[in-house]
């Protein structure tokens, strides 16, 4: 499903499976609710999830997952569903 969905999660985290990873996209289950907020609000909202890592990691994840979903905008654009 995720792949219809939202395929360029995929790679955002190390383990798509990983704690992490599965509540941030019970958060944003899709590149438009990844959109709908600042990249700041990504931060700390994946910062929240794993309070073992480094406030730059958060960023990092945040860039990377805000990077997929204008991706997946960008392909919805061309190619829609």
């Amino acid at each position: 499903m995720l792949d219809q969905v939202f395929p360029e999660y995929r790679g955002v985290f190390g383990s798509l499976y990983s704690k992490v990873s599965l509540l941030t996209l019970l958060a944003f289950p899709t590149s438009e609710a990844v959109l709908s907020v600042s990249e700041k609000e990504l931060s700390e909202k994946i910062g929240s999830l794993c309070m073992s890592r480094s406030e730059l990691c958060a960023k990092e994840r945040a860039e990377k997952l805000r990077d997929a979903a204008l991706t997946e905008n960008i392909h919805n654009l061309h190619y829609p569903i």
